[in-house]
């Protein structure tokens, strides 16, 4: 028990260094009485303005956390003046005791409409005065701290929000080709296949294969190997443009391209872009018998999932036809199904 009443009077102290009290009155001695109440105080820093017009700009500098506002006063009356301080942005917050020089529940009430914050009679009793002043900032400071330990876990759920995003796409995404990788291809694919089979739409990929890529790779160095999977990847990425596709390494120098609702005739016209963006990057390779620079070869494979088909078979009917492009000299794109397929024994 004792230590609960430590902690709370450790929290005590720690709110009380933060009382500062403005005091806003035209009359030096009502000031004076005042300041003389509060001397002594240690925990009670008090300042004085005797300038309506400045209450606000001095209050924003000071930044009280008590404010005592004259209800009379020349030029600007106190009521004018809370509603100032509420419509501050620093200000706003800020406890505000009104000091009225009678009791009038009038005046009383339309300083609570105003908003202030209390309302006392001048000159108030010396412990009651420092009483409310306390109460007041206690609670003022306390919302601060509650409302800056809310900002601070915003940002923090803000921060945390960023690096697991970046987190997800880093898993999700090739390090080497800065595009989807194998697992981030089957969870799309597999979400494609159904919703396919749900609407009873098109579903098209096309498998990719640079051409001689171990010769490449064998005569450039990995380094070389490297930085040409780099560049095929991206000119791929470049070539797509619909935002519902998605190109991913498939393995090794291979990729492949996901096209959902895209009939045939779409999928190969596609195809045929990505193989001449490629081929016009005219990236040397003097190993290939292909042709002078890196080319490409494509397997491209459309169907209609149905309940009895598995994904498994579309992607067989594009390795095959991709096998087939090869087999016909590379450097090309093949149709599964298309009459000059040769027998896929042959690869």
């Amino acid at each position: 028990m004792s230590g609960n009443n430590n902690n709370q009077e450790n929290d005590s102290i720690e709110l009380a260094e933060h009382i500062v009290v403005l005091l806003v009155d035209d009359q030096m001695m009502v000031a004076e009485g005042i300041r003389r109440m509060l001397d002594g105080e240690t925990d009670i820093e008090f300042h004085y303005c005797s300038e309506p017009k400045k209450a606000v700009e001095t209050a924003a500098e000071i930044k009280p956390t008590t404010i005592l506002q004259d209800l009379i006063m020349p030029e600007i009356d106190g009521m004018t003046l809370v509603r100032f301080y509420r419509n501050h942005p620093e200000l706003k917050n800020v406890p505000v005791i009104v000091l009225s020089s009678k009791e009038d529940p009038l005046a009383k009430s339309e300083a609570f409409s105003n908003g202030a914050s209390d309302y006392l009679v001048k000159l108030p009793d010396k412990i009651e005065l420092i009483a409310r002043i306390r109460a007041h900032s206690h609670s003022y400071v306390a919302q601060q701290q509650r409302d800056e330990a809310f900002r601070d876990l915003r940002a923090l759920k803000k921060e945390l929000e960023t690096k697991n995003k970046e987190l997800e796409r880093l898993s999700t995404t090739d390090s080497l080709m800065g595009i989807a990788n194998r697992r981030s291809f089957d969870e799309f694919f597999d979400k494609e296949w159904r919703r396919a089979t749900r609407e009873e739409k098109q579903l098209s990929i096309i498998l990719i294969d640079i051409d001689h890529f171990k010769a490449y790779n064998d005569n450039y160095g990995h380094q070389g190997g490297d930085e040409c999977l780099r560049k095929v990847a991206s000119r791929l990425s470049e070539c797509l443009k619909r935002g519902g596709d998605m190109i991913a390494r498939y393995g090794g120098e291979e990729f492949v391209v996901v096209l959902p609702n895209t009939r045939e005739e779409g999928a190969i016209t596609i195809a045929e872009e990505l193989r001449s963006g490629v081929e016009a990057l005219q990236l040397k390779h003097e190993f290939s018998s292909v042709s002078g620079h890196v080319t490409i070869s494509l397997g491209v494979a459309s169907m209609i999932p149905k309940q009895d088909t598995s994904l498994s078979e579309l992607i067989t009917l594009a390795d095959e036809a991709l096998y087939s492009a090869k087999n016909l000299g590379r450097n090309r794109c093949q149709l599964a199904g298309a009459d000059n397929m040769p027998d896929v024994a042959t690869k």
